[in-house]
């Protein structure tokens, strides 16, 4: 079956699916045992299923398609080949990761750039606390400032109560 290997590859190259088939059936119809017909039977059908995606490849505009080479190399590759228990949003984010540093992207500048991002949130949320404290503290004041228990000297629980309001 070796020497049909070259015709094989020079029709589905030439675009002959009617020769492809005829070839595949004569394959399957002299091989012997069971499972090498299933075999032959399921690369015709992988072929056939994708015969419109290979011949596309011979068009000039052709830019090509890795989605295969993705999945059985870098997905499997730290996905299933050494699997880990995967939560849905780790699997989807290592998957990114892994496509994102295939594509040639590099890992560095994207961690710098998410830290860089991370401190810009991390400051404007701490400068809005800042700002909701004095508010508070503003707001408390006025009102506090007004109680008279609080503008004399005169030390009771009540005033002591209060000053630490006001102090918080």
């Amino acid at each position: 079956m070796s020497h049909t290997t070259s015709i094989m590859w020079s029709y589905i190259n030439n675009g002959d699916k009617k020769n492809f088939i005829k070839l595949t059936n004569a394959i399957i119809s002299s091989t012997e045992t069971d499972m090498k017909k299933k075999a032959v039977q399921g690369t015709k059908r992988y072929i056939l299923t994708n015969w419109e995606g290979i011949m596309n490849q011979h068009k000039a505009d052709y830019a090509g398609c890795s989605a295969e080479a993705h999945v059985s190399h870098i997905f499997s590759s730290r996905l299933s080949s050494r699997p880990l228990g995967w939560c849905k949003t780790g699997a989807d984010q290592m998957a990114r990761l892994r496509v994102f540093a295939a594509n040639g992207g590099d890992i560095y500048n994207l961690v710098m750039k998410k830290k860089k991002i991370l401190r810009t949130e991390v400051r404007a949320m701490e400068v809005d606390k800042e700002i909701i404290r004095k508010r508070k503290m503003t707001i408390s004041n006025e009102k506090l400032g007004n109680l008279t228990l609080l503008n004399i000297g005169k030390r009771s629980v009540a005033s002591q109560f209060l000053k630490s309001v006001r102090g918080a």
